[in-house]
């Protein structure tokens, strides 16, 4: 018999949880929360996705104490990827990085990578809120800056105007 490892394990659980919870969204938008089947089952679902979140929650923690190992997850498909300087880099280097980067972890705070208990069960929320953080923040600069060339080319243009009244050129 084969034993998997806890990476191995929580990668699959990851998986099958995007799966499970797309396939919920799914039958949500074709009206599964008015059927009488998923009233009398609510609770157990309910409960089947705490449990779920929990596992995953504690596999995170074990990756996330140990450091080696970071997923990211694909934006559209069912898929995770596992990064770790391990792949890319001598082991001895890897450690050290390994090593900076859980002494940098310890400096921000304990809870900075916990998964709370109302986080979805592949954290999008997290991801997308951060992402969309930078998009506003880039749109934001952009249209500022715009406002600031804008505002120049009338200056320029306006003086121009005036110079050629005043001297008649």
């Amino acid at each position: 018999m084969i034993k998997y490892t806890y990476l191995y394990r929580e990668l699959m659980l990851r998986i099958k949880a995007r799966r499970i919870t797309h396939e919920f969204y799914l039958l949500r938008e074709k009206g599964m929360l008015d059927w009488e089947v998923y009233g009398k089952h609510r609770e157990s679902i309910r409960k089947s996705f705490d449990s779920l979140r929990s596992a995953l929650t504690r596999y995170k923690e074990r990756r996330i104490k140990a450091g080696y190992f970071y997923m990211c997850k694909h934006r559209s498909l069912h898929m995770v990827f596992v990064m770790s300087p391990l792949y890319t880099m001598p082991r001895k280097e890897a450690r050290k990085k390994i090593k900076k980067i859980l002494q940098r972890r310890e400096a921000v705070g304990p809870n900075r990578n916990k998964t709370t208990i109302h986080t979805h069960v592949s954290s999008l929320a997290v991801y997308f809120g951060s992402v969309s953080e930078s998009i506003f923040t880039k749109v934001w600069l952009l249209y500022l800056f715009l406002v600031v060339i804008s505002c120049i080319i009338v200056l320029v243009y306006d003086w121009c105007v005036i110079y050629e009244c005043c001297f008649g050129l």
